[in-house]
């Protein structure tokens, strides 16, 4: 086979990615350029097609291979409280001080965000360490789940989880939170999933007015360029309330006007509250 085409400002490259967006009903136009050209090259080499206007010509007549694409570019490696860290952190300190103002507050009501849910480990893991700090019964918590993968959302719903998944989870956390089954997964109980609300949405045309205490969007930004980041960090800032804390990715960085917005609560962590 020829080798790759790799000129992403290139007509071929262009038209494919619009292409792609029609097929999948993804806009790509924020995501990275290196980003999906890795994703389209690892098609390309399997069905040896080394240009992109040949290989968008292959997608028009093979559903097939369309699916197979889908599934690349919407990937998400996860599991319950990944970055162990990182949860130590929201389960013993953020949600602690989040109670502690509500306990406070004439106003009960806790609500969150995991933008880029995937399959819903995060928000699910946010729910269990909400119950792990047994909050009061006059306190509600609910978390908005949101993510363009339909079928990795209704995965999320159905709730039933293969081992691997919930590897960082105690042997209590799984007895009080889980029942498994004969073949091997893990099904989450009803008390946690009644805490997670999931819909299909894009990031970049939703916004909440300032309603949320806490909003996690981690190891999102990676896919974006760098103008969609900038656009999606301001995005989720302006949608905390006063005193609300963002959880970004361990590898990602704020960047202005967002970072003026906040103040660092855990930098190595990438926790920040809304000053």
């Amino acid at each position: 086979m020829e080798k790759l085409q790799r000129n992403t400002d290139s007509k071929g490259f262009e038209r494919l990615k619009n292409k792609v967006s029609r097929m999948i009903g993804v806009d790509y136009d924020n995501y990275s350029k290196s980003h999906l050209r890795r994703r389209f090259h690892a098609r390309m080499r399997v069905v040896e097609t080394p240009r992109f206007i040949d290989y968008m010509n292959y997608l028009r007549n093979n559903e097939e291979e369309i699916e197979k694409l889908r599934e690349l570019l919407t990937v998400n490696v996860t599991r319950f409280k990944r970055d162990k860290k990182v949860w130590d952190a929201i389960e013993d300190q953020v949600i602690p001080q989040i109670l502690e103002k509500k306990n406070e507050s004439i106003l009960k009501n806790i609500e969150a965000w995991s933008a880029g849910c995937a399959t819903g480990e995060e928000p699910y893991s946010l729910a269990i360490s909400y119950l792990n700090n047994r909050p009061l019964d006059d306190v509600s918590f609910q978390i908005k789940a949101t993510d363009l993968d339909e079928e990795a959302l209704d995965f999320a719903r159905n709730a039933e989880y293969p081992s691997k998944s919930v590897e960082n989870l105690s042997i209590s956390e799984k007895k009080k939170y889980f029942k498994k089954e004969y073949k091997g997964d893990w099904i989450l109980a009803d008390e946690v999933k009644n805490l997670v609300d999931f819909k299909i949405k894009d990031i970049f045309k939703t916004s909440f007015a300032k309603k949320f205490d806490l909003i996690l969007c981690r190891n999102l930004m990676i896919y974006f360029n760098n103008e969609s980041k900038s656009e999606l960090m301001e995005r989720l800032v302006e949608s905390l309330k006063e005193g609300g804390f963002l959880i970004i990715g361990m590898s990602e960085n704020l960047r202005s006007p967002a970072k003026e917005k906040v103040e660092s609560y855990d930098l190595k962590k990438r926790i920040f509250i809304k000053s």
